[in-house]
C-alpha cells in the first residue's frame, strides 16, 4: 500500500470522527464500529491502521490541527499589507470561532489529556504553524509593509500573541453570552498596533490620500 493510499484512508476515518461528533455523538462513547460503518469501510481495516478508538481521535486532533494550519497558510499568503493581514486574521479567528471551536471542545474533552502531556506530533504542528508567520513575516517586510529592520521573530510572536488573545476574547465572549460587536475592531488595532507601533503604515496612508 501506498502512502497516499494510506492517508486516503486514516483521513477518512478521521473526518468519519468528525462526522459522528458534528451529529451529537460523544466521543467518549464512540465506537469503532460506528467510525467504521460512517467512513464506509470494514472494522478491520480501521484496526490495521489504529490499534483503539483513543488513537483514532488522537489521529483526528492532529488532522485538526493540520487543516488549520493549511487554513491560515492560505488565508496569509494572499496578504500584501498589514490592514489585509489583520483583516486576515479577524476572519480566520471570527470562522473558526463560529464554525468549528464547539467541535474542537468535544473532541478535547474526549480525550481528557492535561496540557503538559500534548499529543503526539502538537510539537510538529506548531513549528509548522511558526513557520506559517515566518513567511507571512518576511514577505511583508520585504514589500515594506512592516519595519524591515525589526526582528522578523518580534513579528511573528505578536501575531501569534494578537491571534491568541483575539481568540481567546471571542472564544470566551460566545461561551458567556457578552457582546462581542466591538471585540473585532479592538483585535485589528491590538495587530495594528503591535506591528506597526509607530505608526508608519498610518502615516505612509495618509500620505496617499
Amino acid at each position: 500500500m501506498t502512502p497516499d493510499i494510506r492517508r486516503e484512508r486514516e483521513v477518512a476515518i478521521y473526518r468519519a470522527a468528525l462526522g459522528l461528533i458534528e451529529q451529537g455523538v460523544n466521543p467518549s462513547a464512540m465506537k469503532v464500529q460506528q467510525i467504521a460503518c460512517a467512513a464506509g469501510i470494514g472494522k478491520g481495516t480501521v484496526y490495521e491502521y489504529f490499534s483503539s478508538k483513543d488513537e483514532i481521535l488522537l489521529g483526528v486532533a492532529t488532522y485538526c490541527f493540520d487543516c488549520e494550519i493549511e487554513r491560515i497558510d492560505a488565508a496569509f499568503s494572499r496578504c500584501a499589507t498589514l490592514s489585509e493581514l489583520q483583516q486576515a486574521v479577524l476572519d480566520y479567528l471570527q470562522d473558526l470561532v463560529a464554525n468549528r471551536m464547539g467541535i474542537y471542545h468535544v473532541i478535547a474533552g474526549g480525550l481528557g489529556i492535561p496540557m503538559s502531556e500534548p499529543p503526539a506530533g502538537v510539537r510538529e504542528r506548531v513549528t509548522r504553524l511558526r513557520a506559517v508567520t515566518a513567511k507571512t513575516v518576511e514577505r511583508l517586510q520585504k514589500t515594506g509593509a512592516l519595519d524591515p529592520a525589526e526582528s522578523p521573530d518580534y513579528f511573528g510572536l505578536a501575531l501569534l500573541s494578537a491571534a491568541l488573545g483575539g481568540f481567546l476574547c471571542l472564544s470566551v465572549g460566545r461561551c458567556t453570552g457578552q457582546d462581542l460587536t466591538p471585540v473585532p475592531g479592538y483585535i485589528q488595532t491590538m495587530i495594528h498596533r503591535l506591528l506597526d507601533p509607530m505608526g508608519k503604515d498610518d502615516a505612509a496612508a495618509a500620505e496617499k490620500q
